[in-house]
């Protein structure tokens, strides 16, 4: 006799009559006495913003690797079929199931005599215990790792019921649930070949981003093309965080201009020349300039010593001769370890491995007032906060995105909503919403053309 399949979601949000979605789903299955057989998980793509991240913690970069819905169905029918589904607050999982699965053309009715809820059943085996998985869980002296995410609650839950089973394995509930599930029949679909289960941290790199890029061994002249992929680094880099999808906007950039990894890394440590040109104009180097250069870097791929070479190319121009130790302590400051003296930039440059490009002073990203921003997804403040904020700086909150908007504030850089969607098609930046406090510090009256 088949046993049960314990059943755990994370979801956008709590309703899918709201449009909420199924972003993450794990199976624990279990033989008759709740001793687990095998488990399995997978992140699914929703299409759409993820909702409180803070609460599930799974990040847009992953689930944009992710099937939908449609490529898992199969699969997950194949593992509930026969089976007594268990779940903790089996409504919620079980309103989503349905939801998902008539949303592919293939509703479902799924028995509620053939679903068992291990809240619902606290009231029995718990007697006086609150609802929650975790306090069950604890009152039970059940394992509850992973709080939050589908495969460490629906583990957690798989304890809960093996719990019970070892209570009282003569119920006649479990029998009546065996029954009514081997009646119960899922849609009979064939898994797609090559189908693979997302995990999360699947779009966390083994390597820098950069080694995406192939290795020419020829070394060409910079295409006219390389504007384009400077101008493209610099909405990255608004946020001073390469997302994953501007990871991959980035090498599909370097790509189409011809550029192999020698030549980007060339342009990337020009561009941090360009930084540390205007970082001391004013012959100074404050600390949030050093930890600037150093967050920079490292989004591109380099480290301290790098920065150190760039300060150090920047403190032999002109301006930085005329101070008395021709500006000696701002290259030991940006340096660290590395202290002044010895090589000077250009050989430290050669020292750090490859030419440096000669790009220009690059402008500085600013709002004036009248601009449209948009925001979306689920901040860490209420959004009507920010908007309010933003009014009083003098933008103008807008509810959609349109070629006039400046830039798109997302609770996660990668958001799959539509905003951020139609904001990436326009070429318009999508940046995080830690960004935006310093962007309503400087908005200017006009916009400088």
């Amino acid at each position: 006799m088949p046993g049960f399949a314990v059943i755990d979601l994370e979801t956008t949000g709590f309703s899918p009559r709201q449009h909420d979605r199924i972003a993450e789903v794990a199976v624990v299955l279990t033989d008759t006495a709740g001793r687990v057989q095998d488990e399995w998980c997978t992140l699914v793509n929703p299409e759409r913003d993820l909702g409180p991240q803070h609460v599930h913690g799974i990040s847009a970069a992953d689930v944009s690797l992710a099937p939908t819905f449609a490529v898992v169905a199969p699969h997950l029918a194949r593992l509930l079929e026969g089976r007594v589904i268990v779940a903790h607050n089996a409504s919620f999982d079980t309103r989503f199931l349905r939801a998902e699965f008539g949303r592919v053309g293939l509703p479902v009715g799924i028995d509620p005599l053939a679903c068992l809820c291990t809240m619902r059943l606290a009231g029995t085996f718990l007697p006086s215990a609150p609802r929650g998985l975790a306090i069950c869980c604890e009152l039970a002296g059940v394992v509850h790792d992973g709080a939050h995410s589908a495969l460490g609650d629906a583990r957690a839950t798989a304890g809960l019921l093996e719990h019970y089973l070892g209570l009282d394995d003569a119920d006649p509930l479990w029998a009546q649930a065996h029954e009514a599930s081997a009646t119960h029949s899922w849609p009979g679909l064939a898994v797609p070949d090559g189908f693979s289960p997302v995990l999360r941290g699947a779009s966390r790199p083994t390597g820098h981003w950069l080694s995406g890029l192939s290795d020419r061994l020829d070394r060409v002249p910079f295409p006219v093309e390389a504007d384009d992929y400077l101008a493209l680094l610099d909405l990255a880099l608004l946020d001073r965080y390469v997302s994953f999808t501007e990871r991959g906007a980035l090498l599909a950039a370097a790509e189409e201009a011809g550029l192999g990894r020698a030549q980007v890394e060339s342009l990337h440590r020009g561009y941090l020349d360009a930084l540390a040109r205007v970082a001391l104009e004013d012959g100074m180097l404050s600390d949030a300039e050093v930890a600037d250069l150093h967050e920079v870097a490292g989004q591109l791929g380099m480290d301290a010593d790098d920065v150190a070479a760039a300060v150090e190319r920047a403190a032999s121009g002109p301006v930085l001769a005329t101070l008395p130790d021709g500006g000696a302590h701002l290259r030991a400051k940006a340096s660290g370890a590395v202290g002044p003296g010895g090589d000077d930039g250009a050989d430290r440059g050669a020292a750090l491995g490859g030419a440096v490009a000669t790009v220009a002073a690059r402008p500085r990203f600013a709002l004036a007032r009248g601009d449209e921003i948009v925001l979306t997804g689920a901040m860490t403040r209420p959004r009507e906060e920010w908007e309010r904020e933003a009014r009083t700086a003098g933008l103008a909150p807008w509810p959609n995105v349109t070629k006039r908007t400046r830039v798109v504030i997302a609770a996660d850089p990668d958001s799959l909503s539509g905003k951020a969607r139609t904001a990436r098609r326009y070429g318009i930046p999508v940046v995080s919403e830690g960004v935006l406090e310093e962007l309503l510090g400087r908005v200017e009256v006009t916009r400088v053309r």
